[in-house]
C-alpha cells in the first residue's frame, strides 16, 4: 500500500491526509509570483498581499479531494477576510480558463484563482500532489504547509493562531 501512495505521490495523483501539516514557523519566506487572475485578467501579485494571512492553495477541478476542501475553504475566509486573512487557488489544469471558470462560477468561489505558470509549483518547493496549501503569515513567511485535503478544524485553528 505504501508503494502505491508513494507512486500516486509522485505522479501527482493523490493526497497525503492535512494531519501531515508541517508546522514552519518562520522557516522561510514564500517565493513571490505574478500571476493572471482568472477572473479579472489582470495580474495578481502575491506580494499585494503582504501583511495579511494567505492560503496558496495549488488544486485542480478534476480532483476530488481538492473539491470537497472548496467549502471549507469558503467558511474560513467567510469569517476571517475582514480581520486579513485571504486565499490564492492555483489551479494546476491543463485546460485553463475554458475548465477553470465554469468550475469557479458553479462552486461559487469568492477568492482570488490564478492559473499555475509551470514554474510556481517548482518555487514552492515542488508540489507534488494535491491539494496542496501554504499557510503565509503576515510577513509572507510559510507558516505550515498541508499536504493533502486540510479539514476545517485544522485551518481555522491555523488562520486563527497567525491573525
Amino acid at each position: 500500500m505504501r508503494r502505491i501512495v508513494a507512486l500516486a505521490l509522485a505522479l501527482g495523483l493523490a493526497a497525503v491526509p492535512a494531519a501531515q501539516a508541517k508546522p514552519l514557523f518562520g522557516s522561510r519566506k514564500a517565493p513571490q509570483f505574478t500571476l493572471e487572475d482568472c477572473a479579472t485578467g489582470k495580474p495578481l501579485k502575491l506580494a499585494d498581499f503582504r501583511g495579511k494571512v494567505v492560503l496558496v492553495n495549488f488544486w485542480a477541478t478534476w480532483c476530488q479531494p481538492c473539491r470537497e476542501e472548496i467549502p471549507t475553504f469558503l467558511e474560513v475566509r467567510g469569517r476571517h477576510n475582514d480581520k486579513g486573512f485571504e486565499i490564492i487557488g492555483v489551479s494546476v489544469d491543463e485546460g485553463g480558463h475554458a475548465v477553470v471558470m465554469p468550475f469557479v462560477a458553479e462552486q461559487r468561489i469568492s477568492y482570488p484563482v490564478v492559473l499555475d505558470d509551470g514554474r510556481t509549483r517548482t518555487r514552492f518547493g515542488g508540489v507534488r500532489g494535491i491539494p496542496t496549501s501554504f499557510l503565509l503569515d503576515r510577513a509572507g513567511g510559510i507558516a505550515r504547509i498541508f499536504r493533502g485535503p486540510v479539514s476545517a478544524e485544522t485551518l481555522e485553528q491555523a488562520v486563527t493562531e497567525l491573525l
